[in-house]
């Protein structure tokens, strides 16, 4: 089978999947995050142990996954709880002696930061209600849609008629064609499909929500990129066939929803959505 087909494969197996969850919310989609926390840690560490590192996998890992389900209940532990694992690192750390000391408790954090602190901004995106309990649903929908027209306009017009190597160094295929497609088709996108599923969104929103995604998100994707090029590897795991690993697939989603979050805070305190 090929790459394209495995790719379309999952796609038709993960979408409803995820759409389904999305809808569903509550304790299934925080329970989602936190499984997809959990194996994108792992991806990361094995990541870095290819690097040279050693990292405190255990200590990341346990971390990744409780910090959504600290979204879902208090956020306000989540600081103390990455301060108590970055100090259980340290500790742990003595006991292998100053050799790579900082590479392997820096990676440590970073490991339970990246792929678990960023993505479990889904949940209180998920929970932001102003006129119905569906709207952090239809917000999310918006936004997993929107990358996922980002990402098909970018890898088909990026094939057709990409010329100009975007990032050549971290992602030979990548263009400059491919990612203002992208780019221009979340625009389009959320501006067309925001307002109509959430009352209050005006297009002007959904336009900003599509400059988010086709840029952060795209940002995202390279930052991943760089990760696996240090690393010399091709894909962060084999666990999606046609996709890669959980970093390839929830990358440009982990950069697009603290920002996105973020400004939806920001708008609302400054009284330009309610």
């Amino acid at each position: 089978m090929s790459n394209l087909a495995l790719r379309v494969l999952v796609a038709a197996i993960g979408i409803p999947l995820v759409v389904g969850l999305i809808i569903v919310g509550g304790w299934w989609l925080v329970t989602f995050v936190a499984l997809v926390s959990t194996l994108g840690a792992g991806e990361f560490y094995r990541l870095s142990r290819i690097n040279g590192t050693s990292p405190h996998r255990w200590i990341g890992i346990a971390t990744a996954a409780a910090i959504p389900v600290a979204f879902a209940t208090n956020i306000t532990v989540v600081p103390w709880m990455i301060t108590g694992a970055c100090l259980a690192a340290m500790i742990a750390q003595l006991r292998n002696g100053p050799d790579r000391a900082i590479a392997s408790i820096a990676s440590t954090a970073l490991g339970m930061i990246y792929p678990s602190l960023f993505l479990a901004w889904l949940v209180p995106i998920r929970q932001w209600t102003v006129g119905s309990p569906n709207d952090g649903a239809w917000l999310l929908l918006t936004i997993v849609s929107g990358i996922w027209m980002c990402d098909t306009c970018a890898y088909f017009v990026g094939r057709r008629y990409g010329n100009h190597p975007l990032a050549p160094n971290i992602s030979p295929k990548k263009t400059w064609e491919g990612a203002i497609a992208g780019l221009l088709a979340s625009i389009v996108w959320c501006t067309a499909v925001l307002p109509p599923l959430v009352g209050w969104a005006s297009p002007w929103l959904g336009a900003v929500f599509g400059v988010i995604i086709g840029t952060i998100g795209q940002a995202g994707d390279l930052g991943k990129s760089l990760l696996k090029r240090d690393a010399h590897v091709k894909d962060s795991s084999a666990l999606l066939p046609g996709h890669g690993g959980i970093l390839d697939r929830f990358d440009s989603i982990s950069a697009t929803a603290p920002a996105v979050y973020g400004l939806l805070v920001l708008l609302r305190s400054a009284s330009f959505i309610p």
